[in-house]
């Protein structure tokens, strides 16, 4: 990827990209939790459900087109979401909350 990504952050779009769903949920920690459409899964088997059920309705790739540092460990990623879901493409805000090199919180949103 172009941009100059906190490396966790790179390898999470990568295994987005490539449906890798064991390189995806290594990416975070034990307890971590992800926000997305309004639900919250915490700790890595309820992002690994989620994920699962996300690649099993939809193809899509993810590319970060700007991202910012924010307070502490955050960092907010405008990322472009394309695939074969209702209203692609679309760009979405993705706010990773770094912890011990791994997302500690990752919240997606519109």
């Amino acid at each position: 990827m172009a941009l100059d990504l906190p490396e966790v952050i790179d390898r999470y779009f990568r295994a987005v990209n490539d449906r890798d769903l064991d390189a995806f949920v290594a990416c975070f920690a034990d307890t971590a939790s992800v926000a997305d459409e309004d639900r919250l899964y915490d700790g890595r088997a309820s992002i690994r459900a989620w994920r699962q059920k996300t690649m099993d309705a939809y193809s899509y790739t993810a590319e970060p087109v700007r991202v910012t540092s924010q307070a502490g460990d955050s960092y907010l990623a405008l990322t472009r979401v394309s695939g074969d879901f209702p209203g692609s493409p679309v760009e979405l805000r993705y706010r990773f909350t770094l912890r011990d090199g791994l997302i500690g919180a990752l919240d997606i949103r519109p």
